[in-house]
């Protein structure tokens, strides 16, 4: 949306904001759209809850700003501590931004208290990186990487009727791929 936009910023924040009625009456298939819903419509936030121009407009008026403050929530406590046993919504709680000055660099952290590894985080990670794209380019600099921090990462899921954990043959390809990785890795 925001090449849409013509990487307008202002413009693709604020038709986010007036589709979002439309995006929440779909909200199950659509559901990484509150994610972003959260960092620019959060309560109680400076520039009308929106975590990200917060963050773009200190940056750019102060670079040399604490870096600390270039964070911004998913989890709301107010909204996300409730008592029922399992939510689909957030596992992501937590992002920051840490630039670098001298190389004009943009590095992205995320916290996720859980990850389904086999059937969110691939999608997950690309969207985190499309963010961190857009995040270095509203600032100035060029996206470095996004580092990823899981908590529990579960591998006992069911996609597509079958059930698949640890154990399934069906990943046995996938993990002697990262061994074999990881072993040619650390021989270099």
């Amino acid at each position: 949306m925001w090449e849409i936009f013509k990487h307008n910023r202002q413009e693709f924040f604020q038709n986010y904001i007036d589709d979002l009625p439309k995006i929440k009456a779909v909200e199950n298939k659509y559901r990484p759209c509150l994610y972003f819903e959260r960092l620019i419509a959060f309560d109680s936030c400076p520039h009308n809850g929106n975590q990200l121009e917060h963050i773009i407009s200190e940056y750019t008026s102060r670079p040399k700003v604490r870096r600390s403050m270039f964070q911004a929530s998913i989890f709301d406590p107010a909204r996300d501590h409730v008592r029922n046993a399992q939510l689909g919504f957030p596992c992501l709680g937590h992002i920051s931004f840490v630039p670098n000055n001298k190389d004009k660099t943009l590095v992205l952290n995320a916290f996720y208290a859980t990850q389904q590894i086999l059937s969110k985080a691939y999608g997950n990670y690309l969207g985190l990186c499309k963010l961190g794209n857009f995040m270095a380019h509203e600032m100035g600099l060029k996206f470095e990487r996004m580092n990823c921090f899981v908590g529990v990462a579960k591998l006992d899921e069911e996609i597509n009727g079958k059930k698949i954990g640890k154990t399934s043959p069906v990943i046995t390809p996938l993990k002697e791929a990262v061994r074999k990785a990881l072993q040619s890795k650390t021989e270099s």
